[in-house]
């Protein structure tokens, strides 16, 4: 996924998940159809403790992917979505 590589050059990834929340909410204020900034900002949700918000951000994120035509994206935002709902 071209994607993924993205999700290994944030905040999150530098132990500030905090800080990668409001960088991606302020990177959906500017860009609402941002659907990696949705998967990013789910994932670091849902590492925080806030498994509702992520998921409802990943779920997000599958929608616009699909509305995208971006098949590949959207099904492997459908996989996490799945391995936070377990």
């Amino acid at each position: 996924m071209v994607w993924t590589s993205c999700l290994h050059r944030t905040s999150a990834d530098l132990g500030d998940k905090q800080g990668a929340i409001a960088d991606y909410n302020l990177a959906l204020k500017i860009n609402s159809n941002y659907a990696l900034a949705y998967i990013v900002r789910g994932l670091a949700r849902a590492e925080t403790g806030d498994n509702q918000g992520g998921i409802a951000d990943l779920q997000k994120a599958a929608e616009l992917f699909r509305q995208q035509g971006n098949t590949q994206s959207y099904q492997k935002a459908l996989e996490l979505i799945r391995k936070y709902q377990q």
